[in-house]
């Protein structure tokens, strides 16, 4: 299970750029999925549980810049697996993602954020 509270942004190199995908394309995608209720200005909470009934939830934004999403926020509780069909939503895994700690400001790559996230504190 992932604890988070981070903005997605797209990687390239060693700066931060848009995500690869538009607005448009990330929001028709998210309203796709079972229990994922969102809000044309791009706010949404995706909720389940797991087959044990532990329940999760996920809130999260979609923050729009010109052309491509500037960065998404996301905050919440789920199953690795619910976490990566958010990121399929914002291209990866062929777009390289950066994930910053709300909170500190800390940017972390993909290996690291998994990692922290899957800790009792989690990536807060």
């Amino acid at each position: 299970m992932f604890t988070y509270h981070i903005a997605v942004r797209g990687k390239q190199a060693t700066s931060h750029s848009a995500l690869t995908v538009t607005f448009d394309q990330a929001l028709a995608a998210l309203e796709l999925f079972d229990r994922m209720f969102i809000e044309p200005d791009g706010s949404f909470v995706w909720t389940g549980s797991e087959p044990d009934g532990r329940p999760w939830q996920v809130d999260g934004n979609l923050i729009d810049r010109g052309d491509f999403l500037a960065y998404v926020e996301l905050k919440g509780r789920c199953p690795e697996a619910r976490f990566d069909e958010i990121l399929q939503t914002l291209g990866w895994p062929g777009a390289p993602l950066a994930f910053e700690l709300t909170r500190s400001g800390n940017v972390l790559g993909e290996l690291e954020f998994r990692r922290l996230a899957a800790t009792q504190a989690g990536a807060a």
